[in-house]
């Protein structure tokens, strides 16, 4: 097995088949049935702390920060080790990581935003903005062949959200995953991960978009859940919507009125020296698998991904979060109205459709419906494929960041000991 097909195949963008093992964080701090009350003020963070220094010590990770927000309080952060296991720099809340389907959340939410302004139809067909969706065809044995029938219905903003419009993902092991491969729709993927016979990138969001339209789905729209590129899908809807490049509408919606001033889909020169070093974990050693500052961030991709494109920092994503968690708003800015913050969080899954026991979803995220052991509900967020986490907690206004770096993301029970460990540090 080489590096690069060891990374494909072990889900390079976030792209496991469900992520139920997640588990969202401070969702698994709970220990009763009910919602745990909003989280007192803690003095001393230290098991989330010695879990930080744990992984580090054992080499599992060169270094990981977690962040904990709660209400307009100052965020915390503890953290160990450093940017690299070669390198010095130790890291903090405004070190750089590649975030892969961390990327998702911010386009679920910047959707939502633009829902609740009319600028968008939660069930509306995603044809009216993309005429190329207008006649969609479903494979009929998607995992052997791409001999298709007609699709029974249209995909819509909603099946886009919560990954139920048919698609699939590159690594997924269909007729119509190797045919994404072929046409080079891999959204998110440069040069690590890629193997020979891969098609070239689209140009463009809309090439991309375009191409997508011309395979089958899966399944028909609004059926099933399946892990997807849909929300790069939903990007190219953002962009031709907006009338703007999908990074322009990110940027002046999102990114400048929260000050995420290191989120985006590169990393600039002059920030280079931030940026954590990406590995794999093979034959239980980490191996660089992309690195500064002959880093394939070093320039933009041929479009931006915005189901797994972006990078970022504890410091920014726990700004993200936060005003999540806080119904739109961040300091004393509203950066999204209430009514999105609410759709966002909420479980958006058409009718008949399930992702994962008492778990919904909601706009690019996972969400907890309702109570069961080790879920809070209202519960929201996601990870990515090089093993960060976050997540929100709305009723709590709690907010819960992890940054760290290793490729497969379920390597490790990261998402269950962060759960334990910021658990002990409640008192729950």
């Amino acid at each position: 097995m080489t590096l690069q097909s060891g990374l494909d195949r072990r889900s390079l963008l976030g792209g496991i088949a469900a992520f139920g093992g997640l588990a969202l964080l401070p969702a698994c701090a709970a220990t009763s049935q009910t919602a745990a009350p909003a989280a007192a003020p803690v003095r001393n963070w230290a098991a989330l702390k010695a879990l930080a220094e744990r992984y580090v010590a054992e080499r599992k990770v060169a270094g990981m920060i977690i962040g904990v927000g709660n209400g307009d309080a100052p965020a915390f952060y503890t953290g160990a080790g450093t940017l690299g296991l070669q390198r010095e720099t130790p890291v903090d809340a405004k070190s750089i990581w590649r975030i892969y389907s961390m990327t998702k959340p911010i386009t679920g939410v910047l959707a939502a935003q633009m829902i609740s302004e009319g600028a968008l139809g939660l069930d509306q067909p995603i044809a009216d903005i993309l005429p190329a969706f207008k006649a969609m065809k479903v494979a009929i044995d998607p995992a052997t062949s791409l001999e298709a029938r007609p699709a029974s219905g249209p995909i819509t903003v909603r099946h886009l959200l919560t990954h139920t419009a048919g698609f699939t993902y590159h690594f997924m092991p269909s007729a119509v995953g190797k045919a994404y491969r072929r046409f080079g729709l891999m959204p998110g993927m440069r040069t690590v991960g890629r193997e020979p016979g891969d098609g070239e990138s689209p140009s463009s969001l809309q090439a991309f978009a375009n191409a997508v339209a011309e395979l089958p789905l899966v399944a028909d729209p609004g059926t099933a859940w399946n892990y997807s590129i849909s929300l790069d899908v939903l990007g190219a809807v953002i962009e031709k919507v907006a009338r703007k490049p999908f990074e322009t509408v990110l940027q002046e919606r999102l990114l400048t009125p929260l000050a995420m001033h290191d989120t985006g889909f590169s990393v600039p020169a002059a920030s280079m020296d931030r940026l954590a070093t990406n590995y794999l974990l093979h034959s239980n050693n980490l191996v660089p698998v992309d690195a500064p500052p002959k880093t394939e961030y070093a320039v933009p991709a041929s479009y931006p991904a915005g189901g797994g494109g972006l990078v970022s920092t504890a410091d920014d994503y726990m700004r993200f979060m936060r005003m999540v968690a806080n119904g739109g708003h961040h300091g004393s800015a509203q950066i999204i109205s209430p009514e999105a913050a609410k759709l966002a969080v909420s479980n958006l899954l058409p009718r008949g459709v399930f992702y994962e026991g008492n778990q919904g979803y909601g706009a690019g995220g996972r969400v907890v419906t309702t109570a069961g052991p080790g879920l809070i509900p209202g519960s929201y967020g996601w990870g990515g494929a090089a093993g960060t986490l976050a997540s929100a907690l709305p009723a709590q206004k709690l907010s819960v960041v992890l940054m760290t770096q290793y490729m497969p993301q379920q390597a490790y029970p990261l998402p269950e000991d962060l759960g334990k460990a910021l658990a002990a540090d409640l008192g729950l």
